[in-house]
């Protein structure tokens, strides 16, 4: 007979009540709240891995070990707590993320703002041309030259006046292709688009393929191991590392119509369309091949190391379902790809071949 689950939440609280006597404390509503996080709360987050929710357990309890039990103690834990949940690799992702945002943004709107002031500034050069031809033309009118000769003059002042016009078309155009390029593509890691602009296509590539029936396929890339590049040779290292891998995934995308984009950190995605699952594990293989025989050489102050750096990445495919959404189609990917750094890393793993139990 299956146990009555109406009874299960007693039962929890019953256990949460034994472990507050245990430690002095029952009653208090403050520790009871500790106790429930750590001991319940904790087991269902997704930002830790098992032995990081062991260790922020066992930090909690030990805490709770020490007498007495009072505000500064109360402190301490809940200081430990929030270092856990600061000094996470999702949250780190998530921030780093964020500062891409803002500083895409800024660069965005500082661009503007020059444009506008520029803007401003021709449109006064204009101007004073303007007024210019106007006294020229006065004073052609009132000479003594020819019909023929100030119909030349005129012309020539027309002529001029129409190639400054031109070259500054010309100039507006590549600061208006600029701005794009600085709206929609990554600040670091400028041969791929942005996320903001990826969430945009993302969108658009779903509804052309649900119009014309053709196959939609998502890699989902990410750098085995990069935070031991970081550990080891700094940050801007790693940043350079991320751009050669930029550049060949890049440069593949190009060759079968592919978008490529950062979608945060280290994590690169190729969105595929009119390639099915099987023809964009192809792709993806070629891909992790260029990469791992592609050493990179860094540059930074100190010590050169003895050999380049060698990176690997794991790369996860899938294709677009009848009845998915966005995040759907990007969920499948991510999971395609944990699968691939699961199963030993340097790889591409396909959702459809994923499985069941890396799925959940």
């Amino acid at each position: 007979m299956s146990p009555d689950k109406s009874k299960q939440p007693c039962q929890g609280l019953a256990k949460v009540q034994e472990v507050l006597e245990r430690f002095g404390v029952a009653g208090d509503a403050d520790w009871m709240a500790v106790v429930l996080f750590a001991r319940n709360l904790v087991a269902e987050m997704d930002l830790f891995s098992a032995g990081q929710k062991a260790a922020l357990q066992a930090a909690v309890f030990e805490q709770m070990g020490m007498k007495p039990l009072d505000r500064q103690r109360f402190k301490r834990v809940i200081d430990s707590i929030q270092g856990f949940l600061l000094d996470n690799s999702k949250v780190a992702d998530l921030s780093d993320q964020l500062k891409a945002e803002r500083d895409g943004s800024s660069a965005l709107y500082a661009e503007m703002g020059r444009m506008v002031q520029d803007i401003q500034a021709s449109s006064r050069t204009r101007q004073t041309s303007l007024q210019r031809m106007g006294q020229d033309t006065e004073a052609l009118i009132v000479s003594d030259d020819s019909k023929a000769e100030v119909v030349r003059r005129f012309r020539g002042m027309i002529t001029e006046m129409v190639a400054q016009a031109r070259e500054e078309a010309r100039d507006w155009e590549e600061r208006a292709r600029q701005m794009e390029r600085t709206a929609n593509f990554d600040p670091l890691l400028s041969e791929l688009y942005s996320r903001r602009a990826l969430d945009v296509q993302l969108d658009a590539a779903i509804k052309r393929a649900r119009r014309s029936n053709c196959p939609l396929s998502l890699m989902f890339l990410d750098v085995d191991h990069f935070k031991t590049v970081n550990d080891t040779y700094g940050h801007t290292v790693g940043d350079g590392v991320l751009r050669v891998l930029a550049a060949i995934v890049s440069a593949h995308a190009v060759q079968f119509g592919g978008y490529a984009a950062r979608y945060g950190g280290e994590e690169l995605v190729v969105l595929c369309e009119g390639l099915d699952e099987d023809t964009a594990v192809v792709r993806a293989e070629s891909i992790r091949l260029d990469v791992a025989n592609c050493p990179c050489q860094p540059q930074y102050n100190g010590p050169a190391p003895a050999e380049p750096i060698c990176v690997t990445v794991s790369i996860g495919v899938a294709q677009l379902g009848p009845r998915q959404a966005v995040s759907d189609l990007i969920r499948a990917a991510d999971q395609a790809m944990y699968a691939a750094k699961t199963n030993g890393r340097n790889m591409v793993a396909a959702y459809s071949d994923t499985p069941e139990s890396q799925k959940a």
